[in-house]
């Protein structure tokens, strides 16, 4: 999605369009499995060297659950506010939520996929979806269960060990 910097002051303008961000590696985020098309509004301003954009839409991703790692769609409703400056190259040194982008247009697809991140959480668990507590061949423990049933290297291999000079 582009939007084109108009000359001068130009207030309320408004597009809306169809984002497919399925091309977009989607390594930045192990939960993250796809991202269904979906339609942004974008509501922009320009001014005389900064350009206010705010973002709307529903976007519909395709995450892995953490615990059952079954994939499910999840729904995330973007309302978010971005300003670019395309006058001063350093304006990303000197302010947080600034962004600098030379023109004349601006393509949007990699701050929306920076603001679907961020709205995915750090751990994703599927409604309805409990942490199991065993499986064919793995076991979930406690730390106290772990540590009873731990073997170390010396009640293994302590006949071996008693019988080998190591000193030498």
């Amino acid at each position: 999605m582009k939007i084109k910097i108009a000359d001068g002051i130009k207030l309320h303008q408004t597009l809306t369009a169809e984002v497919d961000l399925s091309d977009v590696d989607l390594h930045a985020n192990y939960s993250l499995k796809a991202i269904k098309p979906f339609t942004v509004t974008v509501d922009f301003d320009t001014f005389t060297d900064v350009v206010e954009v705010h973002i709307r839409g529903k976007v519909t991703l395709i995450l892995e659950c953490a615990y059952t790692l079954e994939h499910f769609d999840y729904e995330v409703e973007m309302d978010d506010e971005l300003t670019f400056n395309f006058v001063n190259p350093n304006i990303e040194a000197e302010t947080d939520d600034c962004f600098y982008e030379k023109g004349p247009e601006i393509f949007l697809d990699p701050y929306l996929y920076a603001i679907i991140l961020s709205y995915i959480p750090l751990k994703v668990i599927k409604p309805g979806a409990n942490l199991p507590k065993s499986g064919e061949g793995y076991e979930i423990l406690s730390e106290e269960e772990f540590e009873a049933k731990h073997q170390t290297l010396d009640d293994e291999f302590g006949d071996l060990f008693d019988k080998l000079d190591l000193d030498d």
